[in-house]
């Protein structure tokens, strides 16, 4: 399982959920965004930066999302 996070509008609070989760249950965790987010160095969490436009991010989740993946976004 992978949780992908559309990251531009994320508070940060719900980002410092996530990264404390994927690294305590070793669960994969992906930020998506247009612009850099600094994500803490683990093996578990991982950034994708997009081309800025409108649903990039969203689509770019969609795109490699798959069966039993966990997706956080406001949209």
């Amino acid at each position: 399982m992978t949780i992908w996070v559309d990251a531009d509008a994320c508070p940060v609070v719900v980002k410092e959920i996530i990264f404390r989760a994927a690294i305590r249950t070793e669960t994969q965790a992906t930020l998506v965004a247009n612009s850099f987010i600094k994500v803490p160095a683990s093996k578990s969490i991982t950034f994708l930066q997009v081309p800025k436009g409108f649903d990039v991010a969203d689509n770019e989740i969609v795109r490699r999302t798959e069966e039993g993946d966990l997706v956080i976004t406001a949209d």
